[in-house]
């Protein structure tokens, strides 16, 4: 089955985070994304997707001229080989950052590929499901300020989610949150790595009365997996982290190191699917529990979705705002803080024409 065709799509989806800080395009608030589809000359077409976070165009630019010409001719099932190929052939740009963002986009549209080409849905090929939906947490952008998130807090509630994750660095954030949460609901925090360990060890010891599931990235550099351990034994709040790390290496040593209690590999950051099964086992074998974070509106939130129902993982995230348009239609849509795994072969979803017609950038 042969490559015969590789296409990266650009879109800019409008969306409402009811007063959330976010980057804006003129007056709009969007949601870039950067899909892939592979296309082979047995019939089966792949979808993956890059991770963007600014920086869109470049990485479309690295994708289109470094990535998807070494893919013309290669056997779509070869996933591993392809793969390895692409790491080695680009390794100076480093095993973390833009270019293992285009590989994993390469590698998500190959699994897809395969589950067609054996006419089964992905979570069967990684395993085999035990639920046909996953509970999801509504994952919450930067608000600033107390009464803001609060407010969002209650609205994810009202709409049936049961976890919330904060993106907040105040403390008294935090606590609004909880009492608008109430005793009954999850509450997150990711913090992006703003603190030293000092300022870390300190703000944690005063959230600690709130229950938080877990604190997220609360350190800077996020590469120190020393300083988030000293933390882990210094607070009783579990830690999370690992969207920023690479390779199996990188979470082999997090795990030795004892820095987490959640570990939460991206799979368009983190080399794919493939990397992230071979993380998965790791994280077993070391008592940690597998959480992949899920920073997508595309393909890559489906595969996300596949692979927490083939594994388990107990909540899977969803980006809480209100999208113009669904770029893969209806057919994921969360309902009641749950979304129902696709079961056609694959995927068992396609991005959605009239999504990309209208949202895409040229």
């Amino acid at each position: 089955m042969k490559i015969t065709r590789v296409e990266s799509i650009l879109l800019a989806v409008p969306f409402e985070d009811h007063g959330g800080i976010w980057r804006a395009s003129g007056d709009r608030k969007v949601f870039q994304t950067l899909m892939v589809r592979i296309d082979t000359d047995q019939g089966p077409s792949g979808w993956g997707e890059v991770f963007t976070k600014n920086g869109e165009l470049a990485l479309k630019a690295l994708f289109d001229t470094h990535v998807a010409p070494a893919l013309i001719g290669r056997d779509a099932t070869h996933i591993g080989a392809i793969k390895r190929d692409l790491e080695k052939q680009h390794h100076n740009f480093g095993r973390v950052g833009v270019m293992a963002f285009c590989v994993s986009a390469v590698d998500l549209a190959l699994w897809d590929i395969l589950g067609q080409a054996a006419g089964l849905p992905l979570y069967r090929l990684l395993g085999g499901a035990t639920r046909t939906e996953v509970p999801l947490y509504a994952s919450l952008t930067r608000y600033g300020e107390p009464r803001a998130v609060a407010n969002t807090v209650e609205r994810a509630v009202r709409d049936g989610y049961g976890a919330v994750k904060l993106h907040e660095v105040l403390v008294d954030a935090v606590i609004a949150s909880r009492a608008a949460a109430g005793r009954d609901t999850a509450l997150m925090l990711d913090t992006n790595c703003p603190w030293s360990l000092a300022e870390a060890k300190r703000n944690a010891k005063r959230m600690e009365p709130y229950d938080l599931m877990w604190l997220e990235e609360p350190t800077w550099p996020p590469e120190n997996v020393h300083a988030l351990a000293a933390l882990r034994r210094a607070t009783s709040i579990p830690i999370a982290a690992g969207e920023n790390a690479g390779s199996l290496a990188d979470y082999r040593v997090m795990f030795e190191a004892g820095a987490v209690d959640f570990v939460q590999p991206d799979i368009a950051k983190a080399h794919g699917l493939s990397e992230a099964l071979k993380i998965a086992a790791l994280a077993e074998a070391h008592d940690v529990q597998f959480m992949p974070h899920c920073f997508m509106i595309g393909p890559g939130y489906v595969h996300t979705l596949h692979l927490a129902a083939a594994l388990e993982v107990p909540l899977l995230e969803r980006y809480y705002v209100e999208l113009a348009a669904e770029p893969l239609g209806d057919s994921v849509k969360p309902n009641g803080g749950r979304v129902a795994v696709p079961q056609g072969p694959g995927l068992g979803c396609a991005p959605d024409p009239d999504a990309i017609r209208l949202y895409r950038v040229e």
